[in-house]
C-alpha cells in the first residue's frame, strides 16, 4: 500500500533517541539539526507517552525502542521509521551509517509515493484493561515463585477448545513477532503481510504439541489451570495470572505503518540479520 500525500506546510518528524544505545550525547541533537535543514519540523520525544502531533516518527535504537513506540504511534496513525543503532535492527529500515539516507524516504512519504507496510498488532485484555503490543503476547511460568513449576495452559480459539499445553508456557504471536521469541521457541517464520497469528509452545512436555498458524479474526482465551504464570507482551510484564484467570487476544483495531524503502526485502533481511 502506498502513502498519502502530505500536506503541503511543513511536516513535522518526530525523534525518539534510546539514551542506552547511543553513547553519544549529540547524536540526536546532530540528527534533529540534519531534518531542520531539510525543510522538516522536528520534534524530540523523551518518552513514548508523549509521542504525538507529527506525521512520522523516526527512532535512532533498535528494534526494543521500536516496540517501545509502537503502540503510542500506531494509535495516533504515524508512520515508523528506524534506524539501527541497536543489535540487530530487524524492524530498522536503516543501519546507522545510512542515516542521513533517511530524507530520501521522508520525501516520498511526503510526496505520497512511498509504500507502506502495515504490521498487525495485538490487543490484549486481562482483569478489565486493555493493553497493546507488535511482537507477542507471553503466558509463562512465573520464575520468581518460591515453588515454581511446571505450567498447565487451556487454550480456546472462538470459544473453542482448541489446545492444551504442559510446560513452561505459550506465546502467540503476529507476524512480525515470529521473527523473534516465537522463533527462538520453535515457531515458524511468517512474512508480515500474512493475514495471521501463530501459537508456539514454550518448552511444552509433550511430542504432540507444535505451532498454531490461523487467522488473525479469530479471538483467542488462555487461562491458567495449574501453576504460577506471568502475563508479558512485548517483554513487557503485565501482571500474574492465577489458576482460573483467563485473558483474550485479538487483533488490534489498528496497525503500526511502516514507511519502506524500495530496496527493502524481507528475504535479504532473514538472510542477513538472523544469521549473525
Amino acid at each position: 500500500m502506498r502513502s498519502q500525500r502530505i500536506r503541503e506546510d511543513t511536516m513535522k518528524i518526530g525523534v525518539v533517541g534510546n539514551s542506552v544505545k547511543i553513547r553519544d550525547e549529540t547524536v540526536v541533537g546532530r540528527f534533529l539539526r540534519f531534518l531542520q535543514t531539510e525543510g522538516y519540523e522536528a520534534v524530540l520525544f523523551e518518552k513514548a507517552e508523549d509521542i504525538g502531533g507529527v506525521d512520522a516518527l523516526v527512532v535512532l535504537g533498535g528494534d526494543g525502542a521500536i516496540l517501545h513506540a509502537a503502540t503510542e504511534a500506531a494509535r495516533k496513525n504515524i508512520k515508523l521509521i528506524g534506524i539501527n543503532y541497536g543489535n540487530l535492527g530487524f524492524l530498522t529500515e536503516y543501519e546507522k551509517e545510512e542515516t542521513e539516507r533517511v530524507k530520501e524516504l521522508l520525501s516520498e512519504l511526503r510526496e505520497g509515493s512511498c509504500p507502506i507496510l502495515r504490521r498487525t498488532m495485538l490487543e490484549l485484555e486481562v482483569n478489565g484493561q486493555k493493553h497493546y503490543g507488535l511482537n507477542e503476547v507471553v503466558l509463562q511460568r512465573d520464575y520468581s515463585a518460591a515453588d515454581t513449576q511446571i505450567v498447565k495452559l487451556n487454550v480456546k480459539i472462538n470459544g473453542e477448545d482448541a489446545d492444551t499445553v504442559v510446560g513452561d508456557g505459550l506465546l502467540l504471536c503476529t507476524p512480525t513477532g515470529s521473527t523473534a521469541y516465537s522463533l527462538s521457541a520453535g515457531g515458524a517464520l511468517l512474512t508480515p503481510q500474512v493475514p495471521a497469528f501463530m501459537l508456539t509452545p514454550i518448552c511444552a512436555f509433550s511430542l504432540n504439541v507444535r505451532p498454531l498458524i490461523f487467522p488473525d479474526t479469530d479471538i483467542v482465551s488462555m487461562s491458567v489451570s495449574k501453576g504460577k504464570v506471568m502475563l508479558l507482551i512485548d517483554g513487557k510484564q503485565v501482571s500474574p495470572i492465577m489458576e482460573g484467570m483467563e485473558v483474550t487476544v485479538r487483533k488490534a483495531p489498528f496497525t503500526a505503518d511502516f514507511p519502506r524503502r524500495g530496496d527493502s526485502c524481507f528475504y535479504r533481511k532473514i538472510r542477513t540479520k538472523l544469521n549473525q
